[in-house]
């Protein structure tokens, strides 16, 4: 496969994709990991759920003084983990120790049995530590884009307060984050999700060549009025996604 931008090719269009967020969406990024990193304590022995190409891993080294070790099914991304210097496993069942923290993004949407994710989640966490977990928000945004990269649903707080609990978490706190995102995934819902791809199944042309001026634009500008909109207090009202900040019960 070719990436358009380079020429260059690529493992797994998952990679490109990953590596273009993170590429353009650095301030969006960050603040993700500060909202997450407050929640553990310093010097935590810390597991990312779900690390992708190790984005958010990264940020927690170079920003909050922290590296976690990372979970990452997809052998393409954790490949790319490895190259960065993460020590990556591939699932629960590898794990040999217990952490001070656990926190996933963007990833408990992709798996269809949820509550037993988090129930693996929890095996390898120490007692009353923290699980921090974002996801995207309500159901009522699900569009063809969601649909496009395996998700099985987006959460409202009262679903996720409830698998959190089923699983044996108390939640402690929950928000939403991204108030003007919700307008976003709102447009993108209302005007359908067109896909057109050059290497059928395997590039979004448009993510590629309009897309990243797009992000780009999204995350200089309008993230910077969104969060500002966070703090006023829309973060207790609606947005894009959900932070929930969950205590390992006994």
């Amino acid at each position: 496969m070719i990436n358009f931008l380079t020429n260059q090719k690529t493992d797994s269009p998952w990679v490109e994709e990953l590596r273009c967020t993170e590429r353009c969406m650095p301030i969006y990024n960050l603040s993700i990991v500060k909202k997450i990193s407050k929640n553990f304590p310093y010097k935590s022995n810390l597991l990312e759920f779900g690390a992708g190409i190790g984005t958010l891993a990264t940020l927690f080294e170079t920003n909050a003084g922290l590296k976690p070790k990372c979970l990452e099914i997809d052998t393409n991304l954790k490949r790319v983990l490895v190259d960065r210097g993460f020590e990556c496993y591939d699932n629960i069942q590898q794990i040999d120790e217990l952490f001070d923290g656990v926190y996933t993004s963007n990833t408990l949407e992709h798996i269809e049995d949820d509550v037993d994710a988090l129930k693996q989640i929890k095996s390898v966490m120490k007692p009353q530590s923290n699980l921090v977990v974002y996801v995207p928000a309500f159901m009522c945004l699900y569009s063809g884009w969601d649909a496009s990269v395996g998700h099985y649903r987006r959460y409202n707080k009262k679903e996720l307060i409830s698998k959190l609990n089923d699983a044996g978490f108390e939640v402690n706190k929950i928000i939403y984050v991204d108030t003007l995102g919700f307008f976003a995934s709102l447009a993108a819902r209302i005007f359908g999700y067109k896909k057109s791809t050059a290497l059928e199944g395997e590039r979004i042309l448009n993510f590629y060549v309009g897309g990243e001026r797009i992000l780009i634009f999204y995350d200089r500008f309008i993230y910077r009025i969104s969060r500002f909109f966070d703090l006023i207090g829309f973060r207790y009202v609606f947005g894009k996604n959900i932070l929930a900040v969950a205590k390992k019960l006994p």
